[in-house]
């Protein structure tokens, strides 16, 4: 059996619904989308950003094609995500 590769999945605080992303370069495009420009690692399968704190924070996390978890960021893809971030807002 192959194993597949999980699905980025976000959710931008209570208003937006989930939006499935092959990977975080274009998770961290549609964020920018929004204004989003830097997160921090706060809550599991999920991140903070200005304006999206506390309950309505940003659901963010690697999931199954039916958007289940598999696994929370690391501090490695918060970083990856904060740097792709910065190029979007860039001129």
């Amino acid at each position: 059996m192959s194993k597949t590769t999980p699905f980025i999945w976000i959710r931008l605080g209570d208003a937006d619904t989930y939006n499935r992303f092959n990977d975080l370069a274009d998770a961290a495009e549609y964020m920018a989308l929004f204004a989003v420009k830097h997160v921090w690692h706060c809550h599991k399968f999920g991140v903070e950003a200005e304006g999206l704190t506390g309950q309505n924070y940003i659901s963010l996390f690697f999931g199954d094609a039916e958007a289940e978890p598999t696994r929370d960021l690391s501090g490695k893809d918060v970083r990856f995500l904060n740097n792709c971030l910065l190029q979007e807002g860039r001129p």
